[in-house]
């Protein structure tokens, strides 16, 4: 019984060793939404003249490429069209914020970002956290 007892106790505290382990020593991730709200208005520039040069040369100042602001975009709509993929894909922004390993089937990235796993949606998602107006205007017209 004594033993019975012991076993239990060394389940119950490497179980608690390792909800700690997993909850509280990852770093938390930090996310860049300035790249992904500057392609949203410029997104609004474009829609406003339809100008293809400038948008080209718009996308140049912030290194990326038009088939980069083609993804973001795609994104977007996907994400404010989907409200439940939305609800979804914020619980992942949380777990990914607090140093989560996600493991994603595909992953997509645009020019000069970090090839890590849901980093482009979680930066897209931060922005539908930080600057929703900005989304509505790109959006709703």
């Amino acid at each position: 019984m004594k033993k019975l007892l012991l076993v239990l106790i060394y389940l119950i505290a490497a179980g608690i060793g390792f909800w700690f382990g997993l909850n509280k020593t990852r770093p938390p991730r930090k996310l860049e939404t300035q790249r992904i709200e500057e392609c949203l208005a410029i997104y609004i520039n474009y829609k406003k003249d339809l100008d293809q040069v400038k948008l080209e040369k718009s996308l140049e100042a912030i290194a990326l490429k038009p088939k980069d602001l083609e993804v973001i975009i795609d994104k977007f709509i996907y994400y404010r069209s989907n409200k439940s993929g939305l609800k979804q894909a914020m619980k992942f922004l949380e777990l990914f914020k607090k140093g989560a390993n996600l493991q994603v089937d595909k992953v997509e990235t645009i020019t000069g970002m970090k090839q890590e796993p849901f980093r482009l949606d979680a930066e897209i998602l931060a922005v539908f956290e930080t600057n929703p107006k900005l989304i509505e205007e790109a959006f709703e017209t």
